[in-house]
């Protein structure tokens, strides 16, 4: 299904770039009146934006599917680090985007960029200027934007079907696991049969959705995206932040630059946060090349390590629900101010990716020791306690009795203070 998003939204593209006039100058001012004087502008752009949704919602959910599944153990390195690196390449393209929509959202996001991107070179003088020009909306910028906006969407493709070929190359989608190409079927392409299982899925996840959002949003303007152009919360009784664009998928990145004590220091997780998700077989590998647990029990029969998943997930929701305006930032003298679950959920994002995920089958061995302790050493007591009672019973104890049992093995191991009350 990701891949058929990933198509459409490249045709949307092109639609919408077809309706914009050739003088990006003039689209600012007459992108309203275009709108409503050709046929169709308006629902083309609306497609476009909705498109981006849904490729980043479909993308989590891949990455999370992966995880659960535990590819990263078995995968194909290099076909995880393409897989990572384009899905950072993709939320550079969507920022180009934004700019793009020339709203104060876009102007936030290119001063927010350029910022970034003049960070990395030691604010030396205005070096940010070949991209940015002055860091603000104009028409050379927007001209800049609108050429690396329509062949980077190339390059993430390339990247996307270089992701494909290192992964997917022997995946049989009908028994759902890697085996070599069976070319004596009718399946003599594995291209046509992940395409295949991607109309049945897009199919069935498209009524799901469908039925979904027809029965839980009654008032279409809660996830109306102009929402964000027109900036005033006070239009709307409720915003459902999850179902909005193009701010949601940001979120978290922006909350870690703002929380960070340092604007390097944020950067440095944000950096961070994708070198961790890109190279987590290789990290993984780094961990478990000598341990002496591997990785032979799925997450989905593991309460451990189904519970510590459950609480990842729960952690990136509580991140992305949170905007970062207003809501948390760091004092220099008071240190982080705001929800404390905000920065317990991130710390725990990072946590889970550096030692948590790699180290789940340990984690399950120490489980197992306790409660084969717990249990082993609670079976003694009661044993010992009921054949006690038998012998007092019986008028025994074991200075007369005349043979010897396995249980007086575990009496000399138990300390004479549980006999004083007999």
């Amino acid at each position: 299904m990701l891949l058929i998003a990933i198509v459409i939204q490249l045709l949307s593209g092109f639609f919408l770039g077809w309706y914009y006039i050739p003088e990006p100058g003039l689209v600012i001012e007459l992108r309203e009146e275009m709108f409503n004087d050709t046929r169709f502008g308006a629902e083309v752009f609306y497609f476009h934006v909705r498109g981006v949704d849904i490729i980043f919602v479909l993308s989590y959910m891949h990455i999370f599917k992966k995880i659960f599944l535990k590819n990263y153990v078995t995968a194909e390195s290099d076909g995880w680090i393409v897989g990572g690196y384009a899905f950072f390449w993709f939320h550079y393209i969507v920022a180009l985007g934004i700019s793009l929509s020339a709203t104060h959202l876009s102007d936030l996001t290119l001063t927010i960029i350029a910022n970034v991107v003049w960070s990395l070179t030691d604010n030396l003088y205005k070096t940010y200027y070949i991209i940015f020009t002055n860091k603000h909306l104009n028409v050379d910028q927007m001209t800049r934007f609108m050429v690396l906006h329509y062949f980077s969407p190339w390059y993430y493709l390339y990247l996307i079907q270089l992701h494909v070929m290192f992964c997917h190359e022997s995946w049989d989608s009908d028994s759902g696991e890697a085996t070599y190409e069976d070319k004596s079927g009718s399946y003599i392409s594995w291209f046509y049969d992940a395409f295949l299982k991607e109309i049945q899925d897009a199919w069935y996840w498209t009524i799901f959705v469908s039925i979904y959002f027809w029965m839980h949003h009654f008032a279409p303007s809660t996830i109306n995206y102009f929402f964000f152009e027109r900036w005033n919360i006070a239009e709307f009784d409720e915003i459902r932040f999850y179902g909005v664009a193009p701010h949601w998928y940001f979120r978290p990145l922006m909350g870690i630059l703002v929380i960070s004590p340092t604007h390097y220091e944020g950067l440095m997780w944000v950096g961070l946060y994708f070198v961790l998700l890109a190279f987590l077989p290789i990290v993984y590998n780094l961990y478990n090349s000598t341990a002496r647990f591997k990785s032979i029990i799925p997450m989905q029969s593991s309460l451990v390590q189904t519970g510590t998943f459950s609480l990842f997930l729960l952690s990136i929701f509580c991140v992305s629900s949170m905007l970062p305006c207003g809501r948390y930032y760091y004092e220099p003298e008071g240190g982080y101010v705001g929800n404390p679950w905000v920065k317990f959920s991130m710390q725990y994002v990072y946590l889970y990716f550096l030692w948590i995920l790699h180290h789940l089958e340990f984690l399950d061995h120490l489980v197992f020791q306790f409660f084969e302790f717990f249990s082993r050493h609670s079976i003694s007591v009661v044993l010992v306690d009921f054949i006690k009672r038998t012998f007092k019973r019986s008028k025994f104890t074991l200075e007369n009795s005349n043979f010897i049992t396995k249980e007086e093995k575990i009496w000399q191991y138990v300390p004479q203070s549980l006999f004083s009350r007999w």
